[in-house]
């Protein structure tokens, strides 16, 4: 940078310009602008749509069939973000594949407990990844301070085959 800077003040000595120390190098920020980022990204388990019929306890519960589990974002227009850019973030500053929705078709097989006294079903959960959706601008033209307009939390299901089944239920 010091040499852009040397070069660019030599040229405008050799053309005769004389610009004061440090106009070449001061920061426009526009303040108008909005930015974003994401931040705090982590691992949940977010709910499918398959779930088995209801038991009551004591007694094991069982969920065997064929069937497709679809799990979807929590995205929402309001974020002010583009979903594919949102996902393009996630994948470069996490190492994460996540997309908008998940579907995958197959045989699920999966057996629990239910406890003496309580109602249960087994309920499937996705793997996904959360994170912070966060927009922002700058409030001074030197680019010194900044401002946080939003900050909303959005979920992508990861695109593996990571599920776990829990016991969801009503006393």
């Amino acid at each position: 940078m010091r040499l852009r800077r040397g070069i660019t003040a030599g040229v405008l000595v050799a053309t005769g310009l004389v610009v004061p120390a440090g106009t070449a190098a001061a920061a426009k920020c526009d303040t108008n602008t909005v930015n974003w980022y994401t931040r705090g990204g982590h691992e949940v388990y977010v709910g499918t749509n398959l779930y088995s019929d209801w038991m009551e306890g004591p007694g094991r519960i069982t969920y065997q069939k064929t069937a497709t589990s679809e799990s979807n974002s929590s995205w929402s227009g309001d974020l002010g973000v583009s979903i594919p850019l949102v996902i393009a973030e996630i994948q470069n500053k996490y190492s994460k594949t996540v997309g908008k929705s998940h579907s995958v078709t197959d045989s699920w097989s999966y057996t629990a407990e239910v406890p003496a006294g309580k109602v249960r079903r087994l309920h499937q959960l996705k793997q996904s990844w959360r994170v912070q959706v966060v927009r922002w601008k700058y409030t001074t033209s030197d680019c010194k301070k900044t401002k946080e307009i939003s900050n909303r939390t959005a979920t992508f299901p990861t695109k593996n085959r990571d599920y776990m089944w829990i016991l969801v239920g009503r006393e």
